[in-house]
């Protein structure tokens, strides 16, 4: 974190200038008897309270967040439920200077804002006698209507907590947070001001005060969403959310490490209540730890929300279907896969059910709270998945992940009921094997061989719909990739990268088993999805190893050498295979991006 950091610096100085005097006051924490030390509940310091303003009711939260540290402009995004009524919108900000109480007006899309004091200043610690005081402020912009249903983005501008003392200075971030209504009701709750912590200082700045949620009972399990904004928690340092409730702790490690941007986190987390429970208690912690130092804090507000037992249900489906013709799409006359195992998880990889397809191929997990969810099909014996994402219609497309038969996760409404999820499997004919670039390039009819390319398209080449992404639909494209001759040609790293990930492509939805290579097709997706060919010679050298490495990587499991093999009916295309070993003496492990890659 940047106040750490600068501490000691600040520390190394000092002992410098003192000629290393062990005498010298560095840092001290806050004086009791500080002028600027606050202990009221009411817009007070180092405890959060309920507000000083009314908070309206509602369905739940939205949130959106940007770290201002070292900017004098952000873009502060926040995504609010279609069709939802916003019951309020207030605006958070928080920082730290030398100069008490700090910076008490914000711009918000060149429009000035005046905040309120919600918490501080508190005099955090001291460097060479200057304290350094931490504030929070809170404006209601409902009036304003600058929030709306769907998708905001707002420019924040006029933020500076500025330095008195010409020492320190820190601008932390600054959030919205939505109160919406969508029909549904809810407990909801909120407290905000400011809690300061770091686990070296002495009580009450060693640790913030857990704040503690009540609501109304259920007799059947729910999730809550709890609302967390908090400020100065730099990257990479130690901390962790604590959710309590009467069935133990739910604990969030590294939730928070500048993810709104340096110095700032604003999120929701979802929170497991037990059927029968009445309260939940949140704590943010800064973790004991010497390497690297614990997160040094800024609670600056929290809230939760859940639903009301009364809400309905919901359920999730639909079906497991044989595609005949492997494109990717339930056509008329393809039939439903029975006795296929299909489990229900949580988006943190819990399974929470489990059923078997019916005779039809349709399942269902039915009586679902509103929450999100995501589904696994366990592949059967001889098959392959169909790829994911083909077609314009979602009701009836595959997606199942070609290699871990999970889906995305989905948020479902209350009383939703989402019968869009679906798995495609075929067949898997012939060997399992690979075949090289100049295979696929040679069978795909230009030539006397037959066409085996065509039944085998469209693939993509990047994340589908990626703003760099290529969709590979004809095979006459398909051998211009290939070959690489109009994409910069051989010279150009990511033309070889385009040519290794569509031959692996093509062979796994010919079926060859795709788990060696699956990590790295989707690293590959993720860079293509955001650079063309065109992007080579201006990428630094990090990214230009990163995709020589993968490049490498795909032309071994093309070639057999990692993988289920190379097929013993392969014409070799003795150019590209040397051209691929050539690019292969300067490969090593990729990197990890993660994502799709159907």
């Amino acid at each position: 974190m940047k106040m750490v950091r600068m501490i000691i610096l600040g520390a190394a100085l000092l002992a410098f200038v003192a000629g290393c005097s062990t005498e010298t006051e560095v840092l001290a924490p806050q004086d009791t008897d500080s002028q600027y030390t606050y202990t009221g509940l009411k817009n007070g310091t180092e405890t959060l309270g309920v507000p000083s303003i009314d908070i309206a009711s509602g369905s739940g939260f939205a949130e959106g967040g940007i770290g201002m540290n070292e900017v004098t402009s952000g873009t502060l995004n926040i995504h609010v439920p279609e069709g939802a009524t916003i019951n309020q919108a207030l605006l958070y900000w928080a920082g730290g200077t030398t100069g008490a109480p700090g910076d008490d007006a914000i711009t918000v899309d060149g429009t000035e804002i005046s905040g309120e004091l919600i918490g501080g200043p508190v005099d955090f610690f001291k460097i060479a006698g200057v304290s350094y005081h931490f504030s929070a402020y809170r404006a209601d912009i409902t009036d304003m209507g600058l929030v709306s249903a769907g998708d905001n983005s707002f420019t924040i501008t006029g933020f500076d907590f500025d330095t008195s003392a010409g020492t320190l200075d820190e601008n932390n971030g600054a959030s919205i947070l939505v109160i919406y209504d969508d029909g549904t009701e809810a407990d909801l709750s909120l407290v905000d001001g400011l809690d300061m912590a770091f686990f070296q200082f002495v009580p009450t700045l060693d640790a913030t005060v857990p704040q503690t949620f009540t609501f109304s009972a259920a007799d059947v399990d729910r999730t809550g969403d709890m609302v967390v904004m908090a400020g100065s928690v730099g990257v990479g340092r130690p901390n962790q959310i604590k959710v309590t409730t009467s069935a133990g702790d739910q604990i969030f490690d590294e939730s928070l490490g500048s993810f709104d941007a340096l110095l700032w986190d604003s999120l929701i987390l979802p929170v497991h209540i037990p059927a029968g429970v009445t309260s939940v208690t949140v704590q943010l912690i800064s973790t004991d730890s010497e390497e690297p130092l614990g997160a040094s804090l800024g609670w600056v507000g929290a809230g939760f929300s859940i639903p009301l037992a009364t809400s309905p249900l919901g359920s999730l489906g639909n079906v497991v279907w044989l595609d005949e013709n492997r494109n990717g799409i339930q056509d008329d006359g393809e039939n439903g896969v029975p006795e296929v195992a299909v489990q229900l998880l949580d988006c943190f990889g819990g399974v929470l059910a489990e059923t078997l397809t019916d005779a039809d191929g349709s399942y269902l997990f039915a009586d679902l709270e509103a929450g999100s969810y995501q589904v696994r099909f366990v592949l059967p014996e001889g098959y392959n998945f169909s790829q994911a994402g083909q077609g314009t219609d979602a009701e009836l497309d595959s997606d199942a992940d070609q290699t871990t038969g999970l889906t995305m996760c989905t948020t479902l409404d209350a009383g939703e009921n989402d019968l869009s999820w679906d798995a495609g499997v075929f067949f898997r004919q012939g060997e399992n094997c690979t075949r090289t670039i100049g295979f696929w390039k040679n069978h795909a009819g230009l030539g006397p061989q037959d066409d085996l390319v065509s039944p085998l398209l469209p693939l993509w080449l990047g994340t589908p719909g990626g703003a760099e992404s290529i969709e590979v639909t004809t095979a006459e494209q398909a051998v211009a990739l290939l070959k690489r001759r109009d994409f910069g040609g051989s010279r150009n790293g990511i033309a070889k990268l385009y040519a290794q990930l569509l031959a692996a492509k093509l062979n796994i939805a010919n079926g060859a088993d795709a788990s060696a290579v699956h990590a790295k097709i989707c690293d590959a997706d993720a860079f293509l999805a955001e650079n063309d060919w065109t992007a080579w010679s201006s990428l630094c050298r990090p990214d230009r190893k990163l995709v020589l490495r993968l490049k490498t990587k795909l032309d071994r499991y093309n070639n057999g050498r990692i993988g289920p093999g190379h097929c013993d009916d392969e014409e070799e295309d003795t150019s590209c295979n040397r051209g691929g070993r050539r690019g292969g003496g300067r490969g090593g492990r990729g990197g990890g991006h993660g994502g799709g890659w159907q």
